[in-house]
């Protein structure tokens, strides 16, 4: 993946987002080398996450290095 911004989240924020938001959609946040977690920033513009609209928001923003994605 190449470097580019994403919402931060920590390992109990991931836990509480994923998961089914709507039929035959779910959020799945993304393990970092480092640590922590993210989802890009679409999820807050679609309407099928809508239901963790509000608390996906209130999360930092963070830009995310190529060299930090697990297994590259």
């Amino acid at each position: 993946m190449s470097e580019a911004s994403y919402i931060a989240l920590t390992a109990l924020e991931a836990e509480t987002v994923r998961g089914e938001t709507r039929p035959g959609h779910r959020l799945d946040p993304v393990a970092l080398a480092g640590g922590g977690f993210v989802l890009p920033l679409a999820v807050l513009a679609d309407p099928a996450h809508a239901a963790r609209h509000d608390a996906l928001a209130a999360l930092p923003v963070r830009t995310v290095a190529a060299e930090e994605w697990v297994g590259e």
